[in-house]
């Protein structure tokens, strides 16, 4: 009897310390590229082939299009300081990354799908949306919009920014 109180408040030990976890520093996602060049890390001309959410061992991923793959991907690497609209489509323009998406075996100078200003919070909503759904799916009881978090600034500007652990994995 004594065994199994002990093995359920490790347990529930256990799920607690998950529970702060993701409080704390959001939930775990890996983000897949491809078409990397032979020693290089991220470099223009690679493709954003996937955002999974990694959960207790599983990866589920998001069905995001082209677009919210590269505001997402954007938003995992500039994650310390909210961004507005207008800096988000600055940045995504302004970084060859983004920019040369895939010209590494599309053969074009340019194959993106650009993240204009104005489509930003319709895209944020999209993406929260799809983060609802594939937390749903792997039992975690975490809001979307504590994860894409929405800050506004003192002249009723929204500044975004991303609350999760990121990785990136290079499927070569």
């Amino acid at each position: 009897m004594q065994n199994k109180r002990d093995m359920v408040l490790e347990k529930v030990d256990l799920l607690l310390a998950e529970l702060a976890d993701l409080k704390a520093r959001g939930p775990h996602f890996r983000i897949h590229h491809r078409f990397r060049k032979p020693g290089m890390p991220c470099a223009p001309g690679e493709e954003i082939l996937a955002v999974c959410l990694v959960h207790r061992g599983q990866e589920y991923c998001l069905p995001l299009s082209l677009a919210l793959r590269i505001l997402f991907d954007y938003l995992a690497r500039h994650s310390r300081l909210p961004q507005s609209a207008a800096q988000i489509e600055a940045g995504i323009r302004a970084d060859r990354f983004y920019s040369q998406h895939s010209t590494a075996v599309m053969g074009k100078e340019k194959f993106t799908r650009g993240v204009p200003r104005s489509y930003i919070r319709v895209y944020i909503e999209r993406l929260r949306s799809t983060l609802e759904r594939v937390f749903l799916e792997a039992d975690l009881l975490v809001d979307a919009h504590v994860v894409v978090i929405a800050e506004e600034t003192v002249m009723n500007e929204l500044g975004y920014r991303l609350k999760a652990v990121c990785e990136w994995l290079h499927v070569d």
